[in-house]
């Protein structure tokens, strides 16, 4: 599973690093790697989020107060960006941008989806062959017992 503390740094990083791009008057197309961080850690914390949900074995109380700050902070760092776009930008840039993150977004989730069902196929594959091995185990035994071996 993603861990959500790792997320939302690059979320951070991303954001501050696009901040300080702007505010240092550099254009935004030359921008593309602190987008791409930016959207890989939302893509990352929503997967996470959604993969939490999933869970059978999460709990309503898990860090709420923590996922509500965190998800606070991002609606502000969403809005800031915003503003610096649209203050900085060309017009419709902002949009633009957000069809980009939100394109990029679901690349990984997708990318992160297809991750973690391999993981979980080779989980199971590795606990049905245990299995096997062990059931055919006893059965050995269990055959060599009543043949008087053992």
């Amino acid at each position: 599973m993603i861990d959500p503390i790792s997320a939302f740094a690059a979320v951070s990083a991303g954001h501050s690093a696009l901040m300080k791009a702007v505010q240092m008057g550099k254009d935004f197309s030359s921008l593309s790697s602190q987008i791409s961080s930016y959207a890989r850690g939302e893509a990352e914390l929503q997967f996470g989020a959604a993969q939490k949900k999933n869970s059978r074995f999460s709990f309503a109380e898990d860090s709420a107060i923590e996922k509500h700050f965190q998800k606070e902070r991002l609606n502000q760092m969403r809005n800031e960006l915003r503003s610096i776009f649209q203050l900085y930008g060309s017009a419709g840039q902002w949009e633009r941008l957000q069809a980009e993150i939100a394109s990029e977004r679901a690349r990984i989730k997708k990318e992160l989806a297809l991750k973690q069902h391999k993981r979980d196929q080779l989980i199971m594959f590795i606990t049905v062959v245990g299995l096997i091995a062990v059931s055919l185990s006893a059965l050995v035994v269990w055959v060599s017992y009543l043949k008087g071996w053992l």
